[in-house]
């Protein structure tokens, strides 16, 4: 997790730098975070990071991968959090992950339940 908040750390990397952080009543509101690690494949680490952030609530309101780079974006409540990635061509473990996370004007609505 990126600063024992809600928000996951992208999957087997490391953080490097940090900037703007905002953090008000336990809650990471913003905040710009890069990281370095090994990204194999990118469909696997993109549902990798779909996974972990889902399992903390957060839903899915951008999915876009390419063969080298991907760019995602999660939603909660008035946060908004976007991860960008590219793997490293010559180095798969030097590739890079830069997360931003931001409030935004409206509250995502929580998921919705089917009625039984």
């Amino acid at each position: 997790m990126i600063l024992e908040s809600d928000i996951p750390a992208p999957p087997e990397m490391e953080s490097r730098h940090s900037a703007n952080i905002d953090q008000r009543s336990g809650e990471l509101d913003g905040g710009k975070f890069t990281f370095r690690g090994p990204i194999e494949d990118v469909v696997v680490f993109t549902n990798e990071s779909v996974a972990l952030f889902q399992e903390q609530g957060w839903t899915v309101a951008k999915r876009e991968v390419h063969p080298t780079a991907g760019d995602l974006i999660f939603r909660k409540g008035n946060r908004e959090v976007e991860m960008n990635f590219r793997a490293g061509q010559l180095n798969p473990s030097m590739s890079e992950a830069t997360v931003i996370v931001r409030q935004t004007a409206t509250p995502t609505p929580p998921p919705s339940v089917p009625s039984a």
